[in-house]
């Protein structure tokens, strides 16, 4: 079987992979096979590209995002049909292929063979294309023997996931919630919605319907699962501001921060603004919210939909919460305090694929401190007796338990009052944690 090095010294790329060049082709496959094989090379993360997409956006989408769930098993399914390894110029050709063959019920056989081979003209030159063509052919042939044998592989090759992770997941989780997991992540999300006003879920459900949109109400209160409707900006309701989009599992810290409605409010990494306006709609027009982001772009997306939701009264600042200081917001000493932070995106594999092979020891550790600076930053703009919610998507004890374990050891006077999770199998959402603390003089 051929060993996949990833990321290993390739040969010069030929100019059809080149990174600066324009990715989209006529041949969806071919941008396809680009996008795929700059992530494989070089680190790019996928979704930065295919969001400036104007030809087969979510054709391609479904393709390079479903390589990406299924890469490792795609690599071991090469090996079962290839005698050598394939030129890193090849492999993300015959990954695209294979997964229409193998992965998808809705294109054709030969649709999906001759326009991967005549991608692979384009990638790799006419001297390729045969074995392509063969590969694929094979491929078709031994689907239903490649489908048994593959189930018979790990856990980590059968459901794409590195090696350590899984391990770190079943010492964590046990080996059925840690395969459970892999498995969830695999699947393709749903969109979720959030009805801002409980009485009008019902009628937006029926909406929804009317225009022949795939809707119902969720298990989860306030809650439409869509399915995997994307066009999200021409659903009835949206131009008005009636929902948000977002997973249930973001409402964990909002609801553990249950804000009123005569509190002073921050949310220190707001963007792109869900939880915001979970806040707001729960603070009504007499709290007051500061929203708060480093990236100036994001905190764009952020006003957008505080305007499309009628929100105007959140104060939005531009400001870097590793370097908060009391003066940066005057007399206010805020009442409770969301922090969303920067975290390894491991509850959310499926939503970002490609996130399940950036958790390295490295930046683990980057981010643990990244974490507890922000926490050590907000701290002191809590009025006495404020609250504090710290929150991530990850699933990784080390930032979740640990370190609020750590901060409230750090900071005189925080107490854990209470702590929850999101486990995505179990509770059919997005993974999540939070834990509320609250600052006292008298502790």
């Amino acid at each position: 079987m051929p060993k996949f090095k990833r990321n290993a010294k390739a040969s010069k790329p030929s100019n059809a992979l080149d990174p600066n060049l324009k990715i989209e082709d006529a041949n969806s496959r071919t941008t396809a096979a680009r996008l795929i094989y700059l992530h494989r090379q070089h680190g790019d993360i996928p979704s930065r590209r295919l969001d400036g997409l104007t030809r087969d956006r979510a054709f391609v989408t479904e393709l390079v995002l479903g390589v990406i769930r299924n890469e490792r098993a795609l690599e071991w399914i090469i090996g079962q049909l290839a005698s050598k390894q394939p030129s890193e110029k090849l492999v993300p050709v015959l990954m695209v292929g294979l997964y229409q063959l193998l992965f998808l019920d809705h294109v054709e056989p030969y649709a999906a063979i001759h326009e991967t081979v005549e991608s692979c003209k384009t990638i790799c030159g006419e001297s390729k294309s045969g074995f392509v063509n063969a590969i694929l052919r094979r491929a078709l042939r031994e689907a239903d023997d490649l489908h048994k044998r593959l189930q018979k592989q790990s856990v980590a090759i059968r459901y794409s996931h590195p090696d350590q992770l899984v391990a770190r997941w079943t010492q964590e989780f046990g080996a059925d919630d840690a395969a459970a997991l892999c498995e969830w992540n695999n699947e393709r999300p749903t969109i979720s919605l959030r009805s801002r006003s409980a009485a009008q879920l019902e009628v937006l459900v029926h909406d929804l319907q009317a225009a022949g949109i795939p809707a119902q109400a969720s298990v989860h209160p306030e809650f439409i699962d869509l399915g995997n409707f994307t066009r999200i900006a021409e659903l009835p309701g949206y131009h008005e501001g009636t929902f948000t989009v977002q997973d249930p599992a973001t409402l964990l810290s909002v609801d553990l921060l249950d804000p009123k409605s005569d509190e002073i409010v921050l949310d220190a990494c707001a963007a792109p603004g869900g939880k915001t306006i979970a806040i707001a709609d729960r603070l009504g027009v007499s709290g007051k919210l500061v929203a708060t982001d480093i990236n100036a772009k994001r905190l764009e997306r952020l006003k957008d939909n505080l305007v499309r939701c009628r929100c105007e009264q959140v104060d939005v600042r531009c400001l870097d919460a590793t370097t908060f200081q009391p003066s940066d917001f005057g007399d206010l000493r805020f009442d409770a305090i969301l922090l969303d932070v920067p975290c390894s995106n491991t509850g959310v594999i499926r939503r970002r694929p490609e996130a399940r092979r950036q958790l390295t020891s490295t930046q683990l550790q980057q981010l643990l401190e990244l974490q507890a600076a922000l926490i050590d930053r907000s701290v002191p703009l809590l009025a006495d007796g404020g609250r504090l919610v710290y929150s991530t998507c990850s699933l990784e004890l080390e930032e979740n338990e640990q370190q609020i374990a750590q901060a409230v050891k750090r900071h005189r006077g925080l107490k854990l009052i209470q702590e929850g999770r999101r486990f995505p199998p179990r509770d059919q959402c997005d993974g999540a944690y939070a834990a509320i603390l609250k600052l006292s003089s008298d502790n």
